[in-house]
């Protein structure tokens, strides 16, 4: 077996290491971590260290926040009904869950509203602002509208007012809405830039808010409890993979606290569907179990049920609604690999492995999978992955991309073959005719040559130091706790080591291995995700693993995960 990945040793840098453990009281190694993400500053670091929601900044910083939120306070003190727009996707779920409950609070009548993924598509659409505009004079969009001009446009047209809310790369025009509040409005060291959905509908809440407390409504009328909101920020911001750095960073932190102890019925539901009731819930938990019970509502025209079990105000109807998500969920497992292997076979018949970029399109293609499928194809054979459905001449497509390239940039060269278009640097959404794929695989690859340049890419795996396993300690442990969650921005920490003997292996859950390995007497068990092949696995080795806390029987348990290996002579 060879090394799959390149190795990317960050620098040692032993002074500085030394000055920042013995200034925080920290094991060298967990100063090291520190600094490999950027952080040296006492200040950074003591911000790092306790994310808390005092340290969060002023809503009022982001552009058009004020204007969005005077409009909405006055509607509050009005009671003018308004209509929360939102996302079919988890991200926009909890947005949208968040805003719908906020303003019924504040005693607003409020219709919330997303999209069939199916047969609406992403964004505003023209068929549903119609329909909509009797309930109410003033919208508000929550993890989108930011590329619908023309459908804010009609909104006017119909009488609404609009807000728009989103996080989403900008297009050359702005909606000409009352309010875009958009943290890529305002990227230069704005603290809000990788903010998702959830967390820009979180500040507008915080805004007007502060608008009814400066008015002094909030003494005759009760103020909510925001925090008891984190549970729905967490979950969004963790399912829309951004960064887990700065105000993610406190949002997500604080609302794993809430999350555990949240007395919403939908999410406590939720993590009985899941076994995570009454336990410690993890980002990973985030990501891996909660969140795709959301998202597979959505990409199979569910949203509504999952918007249901959000809002659902007693515990049987939500944990109805959530059984039903969890098979809802399982068809959609089975519909992504049925989509993965024709996806893989198609590589296979038309030679493409060698090319940049993977554009692979198919009739009967369930549009609502591309996303996730791409992702793993992109993962699997480390270049951009676009995947389209096609039907009537019309193709449907979604895409992920690798380290390096923005994507939505990419689709920007390629914007005279596509109809629509949106998304960020990782992942977007497309539609287009079908007689243009062939233009769009050029075009894309030809962005990608701009962006990356000629050579092929290897995936990297940046490596945080190299270790011997007794220093992986318990006050090692101890300290890793204080860098949760790890995520996009605070990966896990990565350690390579050297001289590592495999004892033993055995397969777990039919695709994982299983290890046991010893260095200077110390002996750990491991796990090598999605190895199972590779069994039986003996002899030495020089590793790539990373570090983390897992939950198991109540405890919770230090686990070494391998990354990356090849056998020591």
């Amino acid at each position: 077996m060879r090394r799959r990945k390149v190795w990317q040793v960050y620098p040692e840098r032993p002074e500085l290491v030394q000055e920042v453990a013995a200034r925080h009281g920290l094991p060298r190694l967990v100063a090291r971590l520190l600094l490999n993400r950027g952080l040296a500053e006492a200040e950074d670091i003591l911000a790092f260290l306790a994310p808390e929601l005092s340290r969060l900044s002023s809503p009022f910083d982001l552009p058009d926040l004020q204007k969005a939120s005077a409009r909405l306070a006055r509607a509050v003190k009005n009671r003018e009904p308004l209509i929360i727009y939102g996302d079919y996707d988890a991200d926009g779920l909890t947005a949208t869950c968040l805003l719908y409950q906020f303003f019924q609070e504040l005693g607003v009548p409020c219709t919330a509203y997303v999209p069939d993924r199916l047969t609406e598509g992403y964004g505003l659409n023209v068929a549903a602002l119609e329909a909509l505009a009797p309930h109410g004079r003033l919208l508000v969009t929550v993890d989108c509208g930011v590329s619908d001009a023309a459908e804010v446009a009609r909104a006017g047209d119909l009488g609404l007012e609009v807000i728009v809310t989103d996080h989403h790369e900008l297009p050359t025009e702005l909606p000409a809405a009352l309010a875009v509040v958009n943290p890529k409005r305002n990227l230069e060291d704005s603290p809000f830039a990788e903010l998702a959905g959830v967390g820009v509908a979180l500040l507008l809440a915080l805004g007007v808010r502060a608008e009814l407390r400066e008015a002094g409504w909030f003494a005759s009328h009760p103020e909510p409890n925001l925090r008891s909101y984190l549970d729905l920020v967490a979950l969004g911001t963790a399912a829309d993979v951004v960064p887990v750095v700065g105000e993610n960073r406190i949002l997500v932190r604080q609302g794993l606290h809430v999350m555990e102890e949240t007395r919403r019925p939908g999410l406590m539901a939720l993590k009985e569907v899941v076994g995570l009731e009454n336990r410690h819930v993890s980002f990973r938990d985030l990501v891996f179990r909660l969140a795709p019970r959301l998202n597979a509502a959505g990409r199979l025209g569910q949203a509504r049920g999952a918007l249901a079990l959000l809002l659902a105000a007693d515990m049987a109807q939500a944990r109805t609604q959530a059984r039903y998500l969890h098979q809802l969920n399982r068809q959609r497992q089975g519909l992504e690999e049925d989509v993965l292997r024709q996806a893989a076979a198609l590589i296979s018949k038309q030679g493409l492995g060698n090319r940049p970029v993977l554009v692979l399109a198919q009739e009967g293609w369930h549009p609502g999978v591309l996303g996730i499928v791409a992702a793993r194809l992109a993962e699997d054979y480390h270049k951009p992955v676009a995947l389209v459905s096609l039907k009537d001449g019309q193709g449907r497509g979604s895409a992920r991309s690798i380290e390096g390239f923005h994507l939505f940039e990419g689709l920007q060269a390629c914007k005279q073959w596509l109809l629509k278009f949106g998304g960020h640097a990782a992942a977007a959404g497309f539609s287009m005719r079908a007689d243009n794929l062939k233009a769009l695989q050029e075009n894309l690859e030809e962005a990608f040559y701009r962006q990356m340049g000629r050579e092929p890419v290897r995936p990297v795996l940046k490596v945080d130091a190299a270790v011997n396993f007794p220093e992986l300690n318990d006050a090692f442990f101890k300290h890793l706790e204080r860098l949760r969650p790890f995520g996009p921005g605070n990966p896990e920490p990565v350690f390579t080591s050297k001289g590592i003997a495999c004892l033993s292996s055995r397969v777990v859950g039919d695709r994982h291995l299983k290890v046991q390995l010893v260095q200077q007497d110390c002996i750990r068990e491991a796990i090598y995700f999605n190895g199972a092949s590779l069994h039986p696995l003996c002899g030495p080795l020089e590793a790539a693993f990373s570090t983390r806390i897992t939950y198991y029987n109540g405890r919770l348990i230090p686990e070494i995960k391998l990354l990356d290996w090849l056998p020591e002579k």
